[in-house]
């Protein structure tokens, strides 16, 4: 029996430097690429979404296979 290929996996931080855009293509990428992401966004990443794109909280989050709350320290 052939043992199973390892799940690839990445994080995405985004933590309000203007790099928001980026962070966003990673995610739509990795779904491509079907690679699992995680996604940790800081108050003040979320704050620089809302002023440098048109995506809301909500469709950011969706890019991501796995959200974490901004306070999880074992995110």
């Amino acid at each position: 029996m052939a043992a199973a290929p390892p799940v690839r996996r990445m994080i995405v931080g985004i933590t309000g430097a203007s790099g928001t855009v980026y962070g966003i293509r990673v995610l739509e990428m990795l779904r491509t690429m079907k690679i699992e992401s995680h996604l940790v966004v800081s108050k003040a990443g979320d704050q620089t979404r809302s002023l440098e794109t048109d995506l809301s909280a909500d469709a950011l989050r969706a890019l991501a296979d796995k959200v974490y709350a901004p306070g999880d320290i074992a995110a």
